[in-house]
């Protein structure tokens, strides 16, 4: 169970570092609506990645996933190369967009939003709307359900796994909650450095994680 951790680690860290959710946090936070809007958007941002691998592991389990050499664990390594080759355009796309520091539109829109819209965009910039969580959170739920464990250490494994996503994106929530009136001053420097850096933070990693995937895939095949 933790060599599979220590192994889940980097795309973890890399899933931790998403610019756009943890700009939104530092938003609701900057506002003073860290400690409701911002505790939506954070359980919203947490459920989806536990649901998305927890439904991806349960899928792989109940196809035999774990069993080296199945059609199903075949399947999941070919899966990451895929993904992995997915990374490398996008890495590509943002390099050629690098020089924009404007910040979304739909960011400036947050002061109106409801709680229940913020526990929603929480979820889809968790997943569905993030170009480079999507691949990496299918991509750990493939190698959790490959994995020779039981059952109740694979509860453990995603919930630590999920747990280490969600670490930077909670710390904007954590200034928010214990240090409310120093919020603005905390957090602006880091807003301001992550969007005039996002789309070079976005390459680097979608570039080193994609090689990444690809090589893990490859690796499994030729076993």
């Amino acid at each position: 169970m933790w060599a599979l951790l220590a192994g889940l680690l980097t795309t973890a860290v890399a899933i931790a570092i998403s610019p756009l959710a943890i700009v939104t946090v530092i938003l609701f936070a900057t506002k003073g609506s860290g400690r409701t809007k911002g505790t939506a958007f954070l359980l919203g941002y947490i459920l989806l990645e536990v649901l998305l691998v927890g439904a991806i592991v349960l899928w792989g389990r109940e196809a035999g996933a774990e069993v080296e050499g199945s059609e199903t664990n075949v399947t999941i390594d070919v899966v990451q190369i895929l993904l992995g080759a997915l990374l490398l355009v996008m890495a590509v796309g943002q390099w050629l967009r690098r020089t924009s520091e404007h910040e979304p539109k739909w960011l400036g829109k947050l002061d109106g939003v409801k709680l229940w819209q913020a526990f929603g965009l929480g979820f889809l910039l968790a997943g569905p709307l993030s170009p480079k969580d999507l691949p990496l959170l299918i991509s750990a739920a493939g190698r959790i359900s490959q994995a020779d464990i039981t059952p109740e250490e694979t509860v453990v494994v995603i919930a630590i796994f999920t747990a280490l996503t969600a670490v930077a994106v909670a710390i904007p929530w954590f200034v928010s909650v214990f240090t409310p009136t120093r919020a603005e001053q905390l957090l602006s420097g880091m807003r301001r450095w992550l969007i005039a850096n996002h789309a070079v933070i976005m390459t680097l990693l979608f570039l080193i994680l994609g090689v990444k995937l690809i090589g893990t895939g490859a690796a499994d095949l030729l076993v």
